[in-house]
């Protein structure tokens, strides 16, 4: 089997925005076979108004998802596009934050494919603030981080991950000019936040953002956290709001 990375997890998660949340499924296409199977098996999840709302949704979509289920889909997705469960890995949301080494929501590294935690969910944190989730019954969604009170992130353990650009705890370093508390604006997009990670997207430009951590080297930069993003950004491209 292909080795499963973090940059795949994110693709394939990309990929599956707006496939609908059938719960107890990791991919499967939504028949009304596979819905009456899910009912039997899971009887108190499947209230008579998520019954309707999966009938309404068989034949519209290829594949469906619940949270943790998204994330089991890739690991066990086939080059041909088939799936290969594996009762190894067959654990609820809680038990991938047991196994992912999990550290605190305010440690998030700006690491595209590892993962976030709440209890009795997960998503998948895809960079510049946004995870993407299967939540509530609805879709596979992209949002910002902000919309659920995220309390953990972790490594998915059967996922292959890059080197970390920077550490997870970050070495302090002092910085003029900025301190905890103050409201700064993004100056630019399409450069990184700061050297070898991602690019600073176009809907953060512009924004007012609270620091929120003592500042930091990161890429060889100094850095703060920007708050209502959870991210790191090099001070040269924030101004004070």
């Amino acid at each position: 089997m292909a080795e499963k990375t973090a940059a795949g997890l994110v693709a394939w998660c990309k990929e599956n925005l707006g496939m609908p949340y059938w719960y107890a499924c990791f991919g499967q296409k939504p028949t009304a076979a596979l819905l009456d199977q899910k009912i039997r098996q899971y009887p108190k999840m499947w209230t008579p108004a998520r019954i309707a709302k999966a009938r309404s949704e068989i034949g519209k979509f290829p594949r469906c998802f619940d949270c943790v289920n998204l994330i089991k889909g890739y690991i066990w997705a086939r080059p041909d596009g088939s799936l290969k469960y594996n009762a190894s890995q067959d654990v609820n949301a809680n038990g991938m934050r047991l196994r992912s080494g999990a550290k605190p929501i305010s440690t998030l590294p700006e690491i595209p494919g590892v993962l976030v935690f709440m209890t009795g969910h997960v998503g998948v944190y895809i960079g510049g603030g946004r995870v993407i989730e299967c939540y509530g019954f609805k879709n596979v969604a992209d949002r910002p981080l902000s919309a659920q009170k995220w309390t953990y992130w972790g490594r998915c353990p059967w996922v292959e991950y890059p080197a970390t650009p920077a550490p997870d705890n970050p070495v302090q370093a002092p910085t003029e000019g900025l301190q905890i508390g103050d409201r700064v604006r993004v100056k630019q997009t399409g450069i990184p936040y700061y050297p070898g990670i991602a690019n600073i997207p176009a809907w953060v430009g512009g924004q007012v953002y609270t620091v929120d951590s003592t500042h930091a080297v990161k890429g060889g930069r100094q850095c703060v956290r920007l708050k209502e993003i959870n991210t790191f950004c090099a001070v040269e491209n924030l101004e004070k709001a």
